[in-house]
């Protein structure tokens, strides 16, 4: 990935940040883009099916996110919700590589 794309997840995370996301601060913008993009990166070798499907795409992203960060993931509840619109926000920042 590459450093305007870093560059672009982590402005738009530290503005989820300022915004009072529950999911991403500060602290974890970082960590929040390398799992991200590990995740992103990998979609198409574990879902090869729908590749080309941004939703999709989005929604694999958000549950890596919530398995990588929450304790008990089964048990997230609404909070998934903000997970959801961590993913759009990265998904976003991420289809713009080229």
């Amino acid at each position: 990935m590459d450093q305007v794309v870093q560059d672009a997840a982590r402005t738009a995370l530290l503005e989820l940040c300022r915004g009072g996301s529950p999911v991403v601060c500060n602290e974890t913008v970082d960590e929040v883009i390398a799992i991200a993009a590990r995740r992103w990166r990998s979609f198409e070798r574990r879902s090869a099916k729908r590749s080309d499907d941004l939703d999709a795409r989005a929604e694999d992203l958000a549950k890596g996110l919530r398995d990588h960060f929450e304790v008990q993931p089964q048990l997230v509840g609404p909070l998934m919700e903000d997970y959801r619109h961590l993913a759009g926000v990265l998904a976003a920042e991420f289809s713009r590589e080229t």
